[in-house]
């Protein structure tokens, strides 16, 4: 009904809802998307945490070996990590890689939140441009 509308009428409308509409949408819509990027990636590092304890366990360790051997002779290497393995039984809870992730997703939400202003209006306007078309000139979508 909306596209149906004469142009003079039709195009300052489309704007004004591109712009009110298509800002707050966009804002929104952003948000969302960096809140399920921060749910998946802290789902990730937990569910490795919790499912493949040993495999996570061993990378854990071996980063932790890799920065104590720097410099230390290759014949302490072997005792080095089996003294890392004894004072470490198991990984901790990745909080550290939780916390970033949080940090890391709270930095990048402003940015996020002003191209969802730009973009949004953008998006709505370009899509409803196209439905007007498709229903001025008859083509089933």
């Amino acid at each position: 009904m909306f596209a149906r509308l004469p142009a003079v009428i039709f195009y300052p409308a489309l704007l004004l809802w591109s712009l009110v509409y298509g800002a707050v949408a966009g804002a929104f819509f952003k948000c969302l998307a960096v809140y399920e990027n921060w749910a998946a990636i802290n789902r990730y590092h937990i569910l490795l945490w919790k499912k493949y304890p040993r495999r996570s366990y061993q990378k854990y360790i071996s980063a932790i070996w890799a920065s104590e051997i720097r410099g230390v002779p290759a014949e302490l290497a072997d005792y080095s990590r089996q003294r890392i393995e004894r004072t470490h039984p198991s990984e901790p809870f990745p909080m550290l890689r939780v916390f970033a992730n949080t940090l890391f997703m709270l930095l990048i939400m402003p940015y996020m939140v002003v191209t969802g202003f730009f973009l949004g209006p953008h998006y709505v306007f370009v899509r409803a441009l196209k439905a007007r078309r498709q229903g001025l000139s008859g083509s089933a979508p």
